[in-house]
C-alpha cells in the first residue's frame, strides 16, 4: 500500500524535526510513537486528534505504573 504513509516519533530526536514531518505535505496517516512524545506533541498543539480513528496501546500496564506517565 504505497499511498499509506507512517512514521515515528520518540525522544532523543529534535522535535523540530516530529513538527515538521506533521506539517508537511507528505504528514502520516499512521503514527507510532512513544507515551511521551505523542504526548508532547499532542499537548503542544502540533499532532491533532480530531479525526483518529484507531489507538492502540502496547504494554499499558507498564505505563499505568509509571506516575509520570498518569498525566
Amino acid at each position: 500500500m504505497p499511498q499509506v504513509r507512517s512514521h515515528v516519533f520518540f525522544g532523543g530526536v529534535p522535535i523540530k524535526e516530529d513538527i515538521a514531518v506533521l506539517e508537511g505535505k507528505e504528514a502520516p496517516h499512521i503514527v507510532i510513537g512513544t507515551p511521551g512524545r505523542v504526548l508532547q506533541l499532542v499537548n503542544q498543539g502540533h499532532m491533532k486528534l480530531n479525526d483518529l480513528r484507531f489507538f492502540i496501546l502496547d504494554e499499558c500496564d507498564k505505563m499505568l505504573i509509571e506516575a509520570d506517565m498518569r498525566q
